[in-house]
């Protein structure tokens, strides 16, 4: 049953890891105080290590017993761009032992535990960026009708890894040190934010000249404000942790968060409201609805990553604004949460996700039903 499950296990499973994740950060350093908001955040953490560790099992095991399927997924686009959702777990899993377990135990211990899965997942997202869009470029058949919001998966990895990175910058070592993971990590937030950009065009243009995106890829319009979010929390602390490396440059670097951040935040709020709006239209009665897939985690990581970029602006800001804007977010964005994993448990536990055993081979078939066929 083991090889079974392995076998429908892909990388798109890890798009669940990222939604406990990201909930589990955004509740333990919720900016608005209520009952038991960090006791929440330590139970979504654990839950989110349990689920990691299955879905790296199952999905190592796939790689051992079932190479030419985990193999072939480098051949469809719609399998291959969630490498990046690979990338992005491990990168998620670094901000909860950051803002969570470090309160929990050992704080050094648990900063080198960030640091060994942030290098991890540094190195899981530069494959992403590099090798998944170089194969759509020279492998994948893709018309300019087909640009989805889905596309930035495997290039966004890389500024959700500077994101969560800013936060460990003052920890690697000597002040030269630190200096040089800084402008990596820089690097790396340009990398995705200028990719955005151009992947966000493409979408942009296939949402204004072609046909409608059908109801199950609906949710991947959500996408976009994830990289929106990460940027803004990139921006956000970056003046905080450099001021003693860069003490020149902390004048600068606190103009471009404020500005940068604050225009990143109505982008955000922008296309949160066409998402709105385009949901709302594939679930009226003159649209097919939009039924359940994994892709509905595209309701949760990328409005968390948004959430996180807001409670970056208010520690940057110490502005009640985004005090108050990132726990209406947080609201809402638990109302997702609780619909998405619902019915992603529910998925599993009925088998439509998951199909817990093989068909039996050549099983028998009643004469009399072939008869009455």
């Amino acid at each position: 049953m083991t090889s079974h499950i392995a076998k429908q296990v892909g990388t798109n499973w890890f798009t669940v890891v990222m939604g406990f994740g990201i909930m589990a950060s955004l509740f333990y350093g919720s900016p608005v105080n209520f009952t038991f908001h960090q006791t929440l955040g330590i139970v979504f953490f654990a839950m989110d290590l349990l689920i990691l560790a299955a879905a790296l099992f199952f999905w190592i095991w796939r790689w051992i017993h079932h190479t030419k399927d985990a193999l072939g997924d480098f051949h469809e686009p719609g399998k291959a761009l969630f490498y990046g959702a690979l990338a992005m777990a491990i990168n998620v899993v670094v901000n909860d032992f950051f803002t969570i377990a470090t309160h929990l135990w050992n704080q050094s211990s648990m900063i080198t535990v960030s640091q060994v899965f942030w290098v991890v997942g540094v190195a899981v997202s530069l494959f992403s960026v590099l090798i998944i869009p170089y194969l759509m470029f020279t492998h994948h058949e893709i018309n300019p009708g087909d640009a989805l919001a889905s596309w930035l998966i495997p290039v966004v990895p890389t500024v959700v890894a500077a994101a969560d990175g800013a936060n460990l910058l003052p920890y690697w070592g000597n002040t030269s040190v630190n200096l040089g993971m800084t402008y990596f990590d820089l690097s790396m937030f340009g990398m995705t934010f200028f990719l955005f950009i151009m992947v966000s065009a493409l979408f942009y243009s296939r949402l204004m000249y072609h046909r409608m995106i059908p109801g199950e890829l609906a949710p991947s319009v959500w996408i976009e404000i994830g990289p929106i979010g990460m940027s803004m929390a990139t921006l956000a602390t970056m003046p905080i942790v450099t001021s003693s490396m860069l003490p020149r440059f902390t004048s600068g670097l606190l103009g471009i968060g404020m500005i940068g951040g604050s225009a990143l935040w109505g982008v955000g709020i922008w296309w949160s409201l066409i998402a709105i709006f385009y949901s709302l239209l594939h679930i009226s009665k003159k649209q097919q609805g939009i039924p359940y897939s994994l892709g509905w985690w595209s309701y949760v990581f990328p409005l968390g990553s948004f959430t996180g970029g807001t409670y970056a602006m208010y520690h940057l800001t110490n502005s009640s604004f985004f005090m108050v804007a990132g726990g209406v977010q947080l609201l809402v964005l638990t109302g997702f949460f609780v619909m998405v994993s619902y019915m992603t448990f529910r998925g599993v536990a009925k088998g439509t996700l998951i199909t817990w055993r093989p068909k039996p081979r050549g099983h028998f078939i009643p004469r009399t039903i072939i008869q009455e066929e």
